[in-house]
């Protein structure tokens, strides 16, 4: 790398309005990485980029990576990059010379800085069925010289400051996903029979419930003293941590299964609408779904129209426990 050169690569989904991207300097080697919206509902794709930014670093050792992560501190700490703004305007007025668009939008709110060469996702149609979501991302470093494997997802971990009860055997549900009308199927409506079950059979099983605050519990949540209610209660970080010490992680397909993906618990992923290949697992999850025709549909407009869902609703409770009862066995 000669000159005085930049970077931006984006690496995440986002609101109107808020900043898409990584930006990297050659020579001196600057980059700046956004690598996903502010909000739960988006962790996904954050955590599913960062192999992108290690790809970057790999090429490019002696770039200077300056990140804008989602709300949260999921990526405090990250000994590949260098620093972490919060707001776009830590890039204003700078000048760049190539920008990489993971979701395919321009970044809003930076009308003073130079994107220069802006590199794109190259999927069909924009319908991602071919290949994990991560290796699109690395497809456009590959371009560019990149030849190396994809390195590991990666996410921080704190230990919480409130105080949980030590489990033996705990199990974490991940009920949530993005609240919005086109996502509200990717929602598995049996968690509460689930629950039931579960607390049932395994006597020594805790379970914790983890997502945001607005994440809803379908159905009516059951009270019991081995029943923890995390949701909104902690950091992402501390999320990572409660999901890194489960024995099994059991939740949609959602941004927390992606963060539970990356500290390696052995999940149970529930698929609904969308595909099980581009938001594919690396490590030790097993993805679920029903065999049914429609299925996925989240690249057409049956995602918004469909009233019945069974794609989720005939994933019955007894088949989700014949499952975890078939993960644990194994462990």
């Amino acid at each position: 790398m000669t000159g005085e050169q930049k970077y931006i690569v984006q690496i995440g989904l986002r609101q109107a309005g808020d900043l898409d991207a990584i930006l990297c300097k050659e020579g001196v080697d600057k980059l700046f990485a956004d690598i996903a919206a502010g909000t739960l509902e988006t962790l996904g794709n954050a955590v599913e980029a960062t192999p992108l930014v290690q790809a970057i670093r790999a090429l490019w050792p002696r770039a200077h990576i300056t990140i804008y992560p989602p709300a949260g501190d999921l990526f405090d700490g990250w000994c590949v990059v260098d620093d972490i703004v919060t707001s776009p305007e830590g890039i204003k007025g700078e000048k760049y010379s190539h920008t990489f668009m993971c979701s395919g939008r321009i970044p809003e709110s930076t009308d003073t800085t130079d994107l220069g060469r802006i590199h794109s996702v190259r999927c069909l149609l924009w319908k991602w069925f071919l290949k994990p979501e991560r290796e699109y991302n690395l497809d456009m470093l590959r371009r560019l010289g990149y030849k190396g494997l994809v390195p590991p997802l990666y996410v921080s971990i704190r230990e919480p400051e409130m105080a949980i009860p030590p489990g033996t055997l705990r199990a974490s549900l991940v009920p949530g996903g993005k609240p919005v009308h086109a996502w509200r199927h990717k929602r598995w409506p049996h968690y509460s029979q689930l629950v039931e079950s579960l607390l049932s059979k395994y006597p020594q099983m805790q379970i914790c419930i983890v997502g945001g605050k607005n994440d809803e519990f379908p159905g009516v949540l059951p009270k019991h003293s081995r029943l923890i209610d995390l949701r909104g209660r902690l950091s992402l970080r501390e999320t990572a941590w409660v999901l890194k010490h489960s024995k099994i992680a059991i939740g949609n397909d959602c941004g927390p299964m992606h963060i539970a993906d990356a500290v390696q618990t052995p999940s149970i992923v529930i698929f609904g609408p969308t595909c099980e290949l581009k938001n594919g697992y690396t490590y030790r999850a097993v993805p679920l779904w029903r065999d049914v025709p429609c299925r996925p549909c989240q690249y057409s407009d049956l995602i918004e129209t469909c009233q019945t869902a069974h794609c989720m609703a005939d994933l019955t409770p007894d088949i989700v426990l014949d499952r975890v009862n078939a993960l644990l066995k194994s462990l």
